[in-house]
């Protein structure tokens, strides 16, 4: 029995999103103070046009099981284009604000699953033991489908989403191995080893996909060919300090995915001295290490200006842009 756990640790560990559970979510909709929010969280509000709502809505998934979405939207009634996060591996959806208030606040409606291997270590193990890899794989792929799916049930549920969510205008985002999971959704695809195929989860809605950090190859399962089916737009994000001495000792193996899919969409962003979590900004915010807020500026900036292109028609990212909106700290490629 150890030495399935021991296994299954290390299947677990190659995407180092070993955060706690943190299940302190606002359960009704509404306007949030600054005393709910973090420091971080406080200074995305300021920096957007739109003031942020948030709530918690719980539906019956397709397993029969009862999910929480935690949900971020404009204040203002308008129509606005959607976006899917994924969380990464052992973190949770309610460790990213940083981010998806910023997001929320240029204009998107943002809905976030929690996933079967969230909640910190004890869940994440609890189960990689009863899916194993490739199963927690097709678990994180099938939330983001019946989000998907479930967008009119929620918008019976919530007037107020129903008043702002573009359906049909979706994007899917997401952190370490939920950029990957975000990926699926345009072609990436996760081999079985044993039965020596390859598993796809491609959903057709998805217009355009934010991976942040998302890992190179990982054991047999995510390989240097998972990317090659992979022909939409793309915004793959990572840092010169995105390292990790067993799994990841060199930053660029976060780009591989940016440097083996399909010409002609994928885009990347290089920020000096950004490490996995933005010191502690997301993801982990009880890590002992400064906030790069530099680094959280940047990724911000160009993301939504990633998903304004994309979703929203206007101007397109080109290096100019992106040097001007870096400061000097970013490096962007296209190909």
């Amino acid at each position: 029995m150890m030495k399935i756990i021991k296994i299954c640790c290390l299947c677990l560990l190659p995407f180092m999103v070993l955060a706690g559970v943190d299940n302190t979510d606002i359960k009704n909709t509404g306007v949030i103070s600054n005393a709910d929010l973090s420091d971080e969280a406080v200074s995305a509000q300021a920096q957007t046009p739109y003031e942020v709502m948030i709530s918690r809505l719980d539906l019956i998934d397709d397993r029969g099981a009862e999910r929480s979405l935690r949900v971020l939207y404009p204040h203002k009634i308008g129509r606005y284009p959607l976006v899917i996060f994924s969380h990464g591996n052992w973190s949770d959806n309610t460790k990213y604000d940083a981010l998806m208030r910023y997001w929320a606040g240029h204009g998107y409606v943002v809905v976030m699953p929690y996933h079967l291997d969230g909640g910190g270590m004890v869940r994440g193990i609890f189960n990689a033991l009863r899916y194993g890899q490739l199963g927690l794989i097709a678990e994180r792929s099938r939330d983001i489908h019946w989000v998907m799916d479930a967008l009119p049930e929620l918008a019976q549920q919530s007037p107020a989403l129903a008043a702002r969510m573009q359906v049909h205008n979706i994007a899917v985002a997401g952190h370490s191995f939920g950029a990957y999971t975000a990926q699926q959704m345009i072609g990436a695809g996760a081999f079985d080893e044993g039965a020596e195929r390859w598993h796809y989860a491609r959903d057709e809605r998805v217009k355009a996909v934010v991976a942040i950090s998302p890992p190179g190859p990982m054991f047999s399962t995510i390989t240097e060919h998972s990317w090659r089916q992979v022909d939409k737009p793309m915004l793959v994000t990572t840092g010169t300090a995105d390292v990790n001495e067993k799994f990841w000792p060199d930053w660029r193996l976060h780009l591989m995915s940016y440097e083996t899919a399909r010409l002609g969409h994928n885009h990347s962003l290089v920020v000096d001295g950004a490490d996995h979590y933005l010191g502690n900004l997301i993801c982990r915010p009880e890590r002992d290490q400064p906030p790069q807020q530099e680094a959280l500026r940047v990724i911000n900036s160009v993301s939504v200006a990633f998903l304004d292109w994309q979703l929203k028609g206007e101007r397109r990212l080109d290096a100019a842009w992106v040097n001007d909106a870096g400061a000097g700290l970013a490096v962007y490629g296209q190909r």
